[in-house]
């Protein structure tokens, strides 16, 4: 491939790779240190949930405008950096007997900011550092080690919990934000800036600058609109799935874990074949039939669960861990494609926070959905509100486009003429 040989690109995806995995011990060892050590409960394991999360809904357009205004690289240098050194105090505070609930608040808050500057940093680099005509495969590959760390990264952290505990088992985590750390130090390529000339704009007009761009443009306006649906419905889907597999097929914790295992594999399955996938169909067509699939499978669980029972619902998980992949990557390559590159963090920091906040609108809407009507309904009104995100698509240029820009293939001209109106934007 394109970028077996690109040796910055390889730094990089190590260094993701190994924080993917770490992120999977803290994902699991905060939850368990504030319930085992500290005797928290439902109350506390929420907040640090929301805590996780909440800053991509607050912060991401001023991380997408700082991402703009100064080295991307240094801002992930710095957020590396903070994370190590945030998530080192939690061993530490234990070895001294001094760690609290108020301080794994504090260490998860911290966490939470950081990492939000770091990927949209992230986001916006990547098409500078590979070029617009490697995105797919750039994304693929940083996807398939996020779904690896996904698969294996819980369980391994989990063996090393029970080993070390789990204050000391986030010292592991620590660690890999420091091996991502020295992988981009040694990166050689440096931010290229299209603007040369010495910034007069204010943060609010350069903000809406971003957001002219975002919803003035067709293909992203398109991309957004769809991404936030459809986002949305799997929300929901994903709030009532687990829940409809202990209630209603009466499965046993391992039985939900194998089918979770077994759509993780197929998570890894769909990222690996989805350049090849979009080869075949066209990008376009790609998203439209992956969202529509996607949300066959939410509809398609209590079908799958009657008729086959544990078995079924392993092969509808299988079809959702499939399709899942092949739509985000394309749709992050696509937007890393047409949006210009001094513009890069603004767009992605809005998009992002308009993801998140559909994420948790959608896991509230599928509870009440579930309470509400039921969970076979409320599943079907997940799957079909899914399904609509990837039929909006239908309405503009995207569905048209037959290949990532920077591809020998001509687009259609429509959607090639919205591609380059994305690059010229004011």
């Amino acid at each position: 491939m394109a970028l077996g040989r690109h040796s910055d690109f390889n730094r990089l995806w190590f260094g993701q790779t190994v924080s993917n995995f770490g992120d999977k011990i803290s994902l699991l060892a905060l939850p368990t240190l504030a319930v085992v050590v500290l005797d928290g409960g439902a109350m506390e394991v929420g907040v640090l949930g929301a805590l996780r999360f909440l800053p991509f809904l607050l912060l991401a357009p001023i991380a997408g405008l700082v991402a703009d205004r100064v080295s991307r690289r240094m801002v992930m240098i710095v957020a590396d950096l903070g994370r190590f050194l945030a998530l080192g105090t939690i061993p530490l505070a234990f070895a001294l007997d001094s760690v609290s609930m108020t301080h794994v608040y504090i260490v998860a808050a911290l966490t939470g900011v950081l990492t939000t500057f770091f990927e949209v940093s992230y986001q916006s680099w990547l098409p500078q550092l590979i070029g617009t005509e490697n995105l797919i495969e750039g994304n693929t590959k940083l996807q398939i080690s996020r779904s690896v760390a996904e698969a294996v990264g819980a369980g391994a952290g989990g063996a090393l919990i029970q080993l070390l505990g789990a204050a000391r088992a986030i010292t592991a985590d620590a660690f890999t934000f420091l091996v991502s750390l020295v992988a981009l130090l040694v990166i050689r390529h440096r931010d290229v800036r299209e603007r040369t000339e010495e910034r007069k704009a204010s943060a609010k007009a350069e903000m809406k600058e971003g957001m002219k761009t975002l919803f003035g443009n067709p293909v992203l306006r398109g991309l957004f609109t769809a991404n936030v649906v459809v986002n949305l419905g799997a929300a929901m889907g994903d709030a009532l799935l687990i829940v409809y597999a202990y209630k209603v097929l009466d499965l046993s914790p391992g039985q939900v874990g194998v089918a979770f295992a077994v759509m993780s594999v197929f998570v890894i399955v769909g990222a690996v074949l989805s350049e090849v996938v979009s080869k075949s169909l066209s990008v376009g067509r790609l998203l439209v039939i992956t969202a529509v699939v996607l949300g066959a499978g939410y509809i398609l669980v209590p079908t799958g669960g009657a008729i086959g029972g544990f078995v079924g619902l392993i092969v509808v998980q299988a079809v959702i861990g499939f399709v899942s992949p092949m739509f985000d990557i394309h749709v992050l390559s696509l937007v890393q494609g047409v949006t210009p590159n001094e513009q890069m963090g603004r767009v992605s920091g809005t998009a992002l926070s308009a993801v998140y906040g559909a994420l948790s609108l959608g896991y509230f809407a599928g509870g009440a959905l579930g309470e509400g009507v039921g969970l076979t309904a409320g599943l079907a009104v997940a799957g079909a509100v899914t399904i609509v995100g990837g039929l909006t698509l239908l309405t503009g240029p995207v569905a048209k486009i037959k290949e990532m820009p920077g591809g020998d293939a001509e687009q259609p001209a429509e959607a090639a003429e919205a591609a380059e109106a994305s690059k010229i934007t004011a």
